[in-house]
């Protein structure tokens, strides 16, 4: 039988000491365990930020290359359909003008230039139509203003594969204007039964829907032909798209000007978009040389057009996070120089952010032949 001194040394806790040991052994533990947690976390930002990166990267690039080969198709060529001057018009509702950007050609790059944070864009242009290099003459000479009425109406000698309504055509003749015109109306044509009369009437545009035929007021004051009687014609381009990409707020957007003006962001976190053109001598198909479009090549001739064979391309894509900074740094130095578009290529500079070194960047690079001008023989 045990003594009551016993019995109260079995009941005596931990001492003083082995507590404090057993708080420095956890809290040794504890920090431990959150730089494990922290240096994970860190490694799972960066690559998660860079799987982000790269997935914005490669659609950027991918919409870009596909639009851009598209660039060209179904359009008249120049050697069939010369130009001196091209009329468009597009109007909101609230505002009129030309159809901004307007490029006449299958694809047109506006430099943005060198201040910090500028970015190119990149316009192209093309029709549905297989038929748009056909020259489909009129049965009459036109008067085109005042529009919406019987003399301006379109009677072309043949309706084989013209577009419905709500495609476009450019109206012209030998004096060398050309007026893009949207179909609004089409019925039979009574004096030439394989043929039909095609009215490009006024309409309000909106915001979402724009009109492009102007009235009689817009095409008087910006000197738009009242008449065409040098052998009139058209030339069938369908649907019609001229479609610009641009760098807005760090995101890469576009905008369509022949079905909605409504600017439809692709990709976040894209800071940067360059983009040179590929020429060829005269005669030729092989690209030996590549300029920005600054100096002659910022509104190139219609023969130096002919010359453009390819695009070369940059988007410049950044991680959606800021990386950690490691431990004891303030200031942030995750990246000491800015991204490259491609070797000789035009400088990027992302100054015009204050954090701009507290992101991780990637370029992605690609030159895209402008294969329907190559097809098209165009020298």
């Amino acid at each position: 039988m045990s003594s009551p001194q016993q019995h109260a040394r079995r009941e005596r806790g931990f001492s003083l000491v082995e507590i404090l040991v057993a708080m420095a052994v956890g809290f040794v533990v504890t920090i431990i365990i959150y730089q494990v947690i922290s240096t994970y976390e860190g490694i799972k930002r960066t690559t998660t930020s860079g799987a982000d990166t790269q997935q914005n990267g490669i659609f950027s690039l991918s919409m870009l290359e596909r639009d851009i080969r598209a660039a060209g198709w179904g359009m008249p060529t120049a050697a069939v359909m010369p130009c001196t001057t091209y009329f468009t018009y597009y109007s909101t509702g609230a505002a009129s003008s030309s159809v901004p950007n307007f490029p006449s050609t299958p694809v047109r790059i506006t430099d943005g230039g060198t201040a910090a944070g500028a970015s190119d864009s990149i316009t192209m242009l093309w029709g549905s139509s297989v038929r748009s290099n056909v020259r489909n003459a009129l049965l009459q000479n036109v008067t085109a203003n005042p529009p919406g009425t019987s003399v301006a109406n379109l009677q072309p000698a043949t309706k084989v594969a013209l577009s419905s309504v709500g495609g476009f055509v450019w109206l012209t003749d030998d004096a060398g204007n050309c007026a893009l015109t949207r179909i609004t109306a089409s019925v039979a044509n009574p004096a030439s039964p394989d043929s039909v009369i095609l009215s490009h009437d006024v309409a309000t545009g909106t915001a979402t829907q724009p009109s492009y035929n102007p009235p009689a007021a817009y095409m008087t004051a910006n000197g738009w032909p009242v008449t065409y009687i040098a052998n009139p014609r058209i030339y069938d381009l369908g649907a019609f798209t001229q479609r610009t990409y641009s760098v807005v707020n760090g995101s890469l957007v576009s905008q369509d000007f022949f079905s909605s003006v409504t600017q439809v962001q692709l990709a976040n976190n894209v800071v940067s978009l360059k983009a040179y053109y590929g020429i060829s001598d005269v005669g030729s198909q092989v690209v030996n040389n590549w300029v920005g479009a600054t100096g002659s090549w910022a509104t190139p001739t219609a023969e130096d057009f002919k010359r453009i064979k390819a695009l070369r391309v940059a988007v410049v894509v950044r991680s959606p996070l800021k990386e950690r900074l490691p431990s004891g740094q303030t200031v942030c130095a995750i990246t000491t120089t800015a991204p490259e578009s491609w070797p000789g290529g035009p400088t990027i500079d992302l100054s015009n952010d204050t954090d701009w070194r507290c992101y991780r960047y990637r370029t992605f690079e690609t030159v895209v032949p402008l294969r329907n001008v190559l097809w098209a023989n165009l020298s």
